[in-house]
């Protein structure tokens, strides 16, 4: 359907083209309309089947292009296809995201862990959000991190993360609790 959508996209496109260069030959007085709105009223009596036809053509074309909506790009955005001997598997977004979120909740130094993927031409990107606990060793951390991201997504869908961004969004220092008198 994709092709069809660009045939259409690409119809209307140049169908405005021509309908805004008449606009301004008409604004300018380059055309006169007098004579045109006489010619142009004597074809489509004289041919209203076909003007029929066409019209209705046009219409429908318009409602698809209206209605239609643009799932293969969607999908190529939000998912990687894995083609092998006996098929193909699809791995969306989420996947990524839960698989890298078990990862990151294993880590107890990280607190309130979050993880956005995006995916692109260039590869994955995975982005961790968290906060981390007091002491924390960052360096260490996030090179353990990213390592063990990388490794176990390639293991589980041979597919090589590109970027495993870890943001620390502060230091977690647990609420003191009220102490009752």
């Amino acid at each position: 359907m994709r092709g069809f959508e660009k045939f259409i996209l690409c119809f209307f496109s140049v169908l405005m083209i021509i309908l805004s260069v008449f606009v301004i030959l008409v604004a300018t007085n380059m055309i006169q309309v007098e004579g045109l709105y006489n010619a142009t009223v004597g074809f489509l009596v004289a041919n209203k089947l076909w003007v029929l036809i066409i019209g209705a053509v046009i219409s429908l074309l318009g409602l698809i292009g209206l209605f239609s909506s643009s799932d293969s790009s969607d999908d190529a955005k939000s998912g990687l296809a894995i083609k092998n001997d006996s098929g193909t598997v699809f791995l969306n977004r989420d996947t990524f995201e839960s698989m890298i979120m078990s990862i990151a909740r294993n880590y107890p130094e990280l607190v309130n862990p979050k993880v956005d993927v995006s995916i692109s031409e260039e590869g994955i990107k995975a982005n961790i959000y968290a906060q981390i606990l007091p002491d924390t060793v960052v360096p260490t951390l996030s090179t353990k991190l990213q390592d063990n991201i990388k490794s176990v997504v390639k293991k589980q869908t041979t597919i090589e993360i590109k970027e495993a961004n870890i943001k620390i969004k502060g230091v977690y220092i647990e609420p003191q609790k009220k102490q009752q008198n």
